[in-house]
């Protein structure tokens, strides 16, 4: 079964660039599945040409960029290993 809980994300909701706080809905941990509680994140370059959709690649908003990140694991799945999260 899987559930979803409802979390606090900074997100964009167009191409402005202006990021607000919002809640999201995120599923619970699968098989291959790394919980993070995030406690700090970046924004770099490739993440504002996302966000002002400037690539030749589908856009969906809200969207909540960033994938330069520091935080304390806190649920991984079943089939993740230490290789996978180092």
């Amino acid at each position: 079964l899987i559930m979803t809980k409802t979390v606090l994300a900074v997100a964009a909701s167009d191409t402005s660039g202006v990021l607000k706080k919002i809640e999201i809905e995120r599923r619970s941990v699968l098989e291959k599945d790394v919980d993070i509680d995030i406690k700090f994140c970046g924004i770099c370059h490739s993440d504002l040409h996302q966000i002002r959709a400037e690539w030749p690649i589908p856009v969906a908003y809200p969207m909540v960029p960033g994938h330069e990140i520091v935080g304390i694991v806190r649920e991984v799945g079943s089939d993740v290993t230490i290789q996978l999260i180092c």
